[in-house]
């Protein structure tokens, strides 16, 4: 380990006593549960469970035991009892994110993102051989150049062995060797077909499926691979191509994560942000849960299936694809879990929307959630739910909501949700109220001086 990596280990285990005390102290005894309002609205096939107060970003599991991060860093759930999960333990961490929080085996990876261009990024390698007492193994500090936009939004296993990482959120993605995972290594980086985009130049997420094909997502579509002997000259095997590309009417922004299943690549497309109106980052777009055919992929050729948007599009434009309306709210599509036909889908503000995909070009709404006070961005399905009925989502704005969905969503029938009032707003009234943040642009949008919002 290097001279800063050990520094950082140093400065988490002076902290991560008191910070797990006071964690712990804030959280409900074992079994407890904890009440929450009812939600905006949902399909009366979906029910909450229960609520784990707190704010999370991403989630992985291995045996009984759910791994979350957030802001906060890693909390432990004990989900044996699927419909009631509880806390069981937590690993305090001074980082940023870490949406898709990865693991392989005794190995949970966690990763802080960039600060700036090729600054801040920081590795951690975690042990979770003791499941309810994470334990850093290593810290491995990422880029350093001060140069373009450097990796670090996310890491991810592609070697079953848990001997490989791919870190996304750059323009280059970044290998790291993991064959010691006391001792992890930068073995350099190489430009994926899935990042190469005249608009937004990012590889995003990358997932390896059952049979040894690894997925990567972004600005550029996406892209399988095969790894080769030769860590950072993977073989590419096919791209979605133009259609996939940013800007185009499957991708907006850039497509967010996938998961294969069968012949079908399940995307979703992220589009919070649309830097071509005014006001930039209005939230205009909300994104697509799509689905891709993989059947010619031994001919480099993946094609569109079919896509479906929320309730919000062609509202103004007689459903036309891809439309925009004026919402106030974080609205786009973000992380989702496929299983049997159903994926439940994290939709930011407009929460977990259960999609059925079994006929790929005509994807159907079965059912809806949207939470009070949320932000949705991920939905989990339960590995230890036997009826396949649970879900768990991870919120920014309220850490842990334990639903079920009837039957799993294997009903087939089709519902909508309603738009709610306090989404809608007018683009022109925006621009005219408020002015870019002078560290985030549109992104965080400020009231000019001397106007008010009824």
């Amino acid at each position: 380990m290097n001279t800063r990596g050990g520094q950082i280990v140093n400065v988490i285990a002076a902290l991560g006593v008191a910070a797990f005390v006071a964690f712990l102290a804030a959280r409900p005894a074992a079994g407890e549960g904890v009440a929450s309002e009812p939600p905006l609205a949902n399909s009366s096939n979906v029910h909450m469970l229960t609520h784990i107060a707190g704010t999370a970003a991403g989630m992985n599991f291995q045996d009984h035991y759910a791994y979350v991060t957030g802001w906060n860093g890693v909390t432990v759930l004990d989900i044996a009892k699927p419909d009631a999960p509880i806390v069981v333990g937590a690993l305090p961490l001074p980082h940023f994110e870490n949406e898709d929080v990865d693991l392989c085996g005794d190995t949970l990876i966690v990763v802080n993102d960039r600060e700036a261009e090729d600054l801040g990024s920081i590795m951690y390698v975690v042990s979770i051989a003791n499941r309810t007492t994470p334990v850093i193994r290593a810290v491995l500090p990422l880029g350093l150049t001060g140069k373009g936009r450097g990796s670090g939004h996310i890491a991810n296993f592609v070697k079953s062995d848990c001997s490989q990482l791919w870190v996304d959120g750059g323009e280059l993605v970044e290998v790291v060797d993991l064959t010691v995972p006391s001792a992890p290594r930068s073995l350099g980086k190489f430009e994926s077909a899935a990042s190469k985009s005249d608009s937004f130049k990012v590889s995003h997420d990358t997932e390896l499926d059952s049979t040894g094909t690894v997925w990567n997502v972004g600005g550029g579509g996406a892209a399988g691979y095969r790894l080769t002997a030769d860590p950072l000259a993977p073989r590419l095997l096919a791209t979605t191509g133009e259609a996939g590309r940013n800007p185009s009417p499957y991708n907006d922004f850039i497509l967010h994560n996938s998961q294969r299943r069968g012949k079908t690549l399940l995307v979703t497309e992220e589009d919070y942000i649309d830097t071509d109106e005014v006001p930039p980052g209005g939230c205009r777009g909300q994104g697509k849960f799509e689905a891709w055919d993989l059947s010619r992929l031994n001919k480099g050729e993946i094609a569109p299936l079919g896509a479906w948007e929320t309730e919000l599009n062609g509202m103004f434009t007689g459903g036309a694809i891809d439309s925009k309306a004026p919402v106030t709210v974080n609205c786009s599509s973000h992380w989702f879990d496929a299983k049997d036909g159903v994926a439940a889908v994290g939709w930011y503000e407009q929460g977990v929307r259960f999609l059925d995909y079994r006929t790929p070009s005509q994807i159907t709404q079965v059912g809806y959630y949207i939470p009070a006070n949320g932000s949705t961005w991920a939905a989990y399905w339960s590995p230890t739910d036997p009826k396949g009925e649970i879900v768990y989502t991870a919120d920014a704005y309220r850490g842990v909501d334990v639903l079920r969905i009837d039957n799993g969503g294997l009903t087939g029938k089709k519902v909508k949700a309603p738009v709610r009032d306090e989404w809608l707003g007018s683009p022109a009234a925006d621009s005219a109220a408020f002015v870019p943040s002078a560290e985030y642009g549109f992104m965080c949008p400020l009231l000019k001086p001397g106007l008010s919002i009824p």
